[in-house]
């Protein structure tokens, strides 16, 4: 568990998340069904060409069920660190779970786009044959901005969650390295929703590019967020 990589001989002494609630038995079938949707959208291939078409859609399939699973596995992490189950934790994982359904579809047709365009591979051969327009130009921004606010509005889901844990802490029995922890989470989903709404503000003002390249920034704070935890937290174990 990430938890007890993080904390090793530091972990708190409190155990939490041993029981699994309801809302959480709730929100791994919802995410199965969002991924059961996604495979039941690939059909059997008939000709030995839909197989190598069916290969070629196994790119953005992966993609979008890697980023299902990484949210998942976010909210998973959350009920077992923390183990909240009241109102405000049920409500917003409601929020979380209505988004993730809602997206599901529509984030498979955004890394069909991206991939074509990396790869020159037609992701939307049955609809080009008909002579449809799969994405116009003037079209772009507005599937950037649908995406954008997404993303922000994920993150401040995570955000707010993080908040009510940390002002949980006095009743979860918080170690130091736990408080400083959950701070950092706080911290990472704040940057992750201002990417998102910098994309937003991009995308507004019909930017398309700069606010795709604004993604580009979330490998990089990555690596930012990753080194100041380890700094924090050797900073703390020098004062042990």
């Amino acid at each position: 568990m990430l938890r007890k990589k993080i904390f090793q001989q530091y972990e708190s002494k409190t155990n939490r998340g041993t029981e699994l609630y309801r809302i959480e038995a709730l929100s791994d079938a919802v995410f199965a069904f969002s991924v059961s949707l996604l495979i039941m959208s690939l059909e059997v291939p008939k000709t030995f060409e839909e197989l190598q078409s069916s290969i070629h859609h196994f790119l953005p399939f992966v993609a979008t069920v890697s980023l299902v699973f990484f949210f998942w596995y976010l909210q998973n992490e959350y009920f077992r660190n923390y183990g909240l189950n009241d109102g405000f934790v049920i409500f917003l994982n409601l929020s979380l779970l209505v988004l993730i359904l809602f997206y599901a579809f529509p984030l498979k047709f955004l890394f069909a786009v991206l991939l074509s365009w990396l790869t020159g591979f037609d992701y939307f051969h049955e609809v080009t044959v008909l002579g449809k327009t799969v994405l116009t130009q003037e079209e772009f921004p507005q599937l950037i901005l649908f995406f954008s606010i997404g993303y922000a509005v994920i993150w401040f889901i995570f955000y707010l969650l993080y908040l009510h844990a940390y002002r949980n802490k006095s009743k979860l029995k918080f170690s130091l390295y736990e408080t400083k922890y959950v701070r950092s989470q706080k911290q990472d989903a704040m940057v992750q929703m201002g990417i998102g709404l910098l994309s937003i503000l991009f995308a507004w003002m019909n930017l398309p590019i700069w606010s795709g390249f604004c993604f580009l920034l979330i490998p990089l704070w990555l690596l930012i967020h990753n080194y100041l935890f380890k700094r924090t937290v050797k900073r703390i174990g020098q004062l042990k």
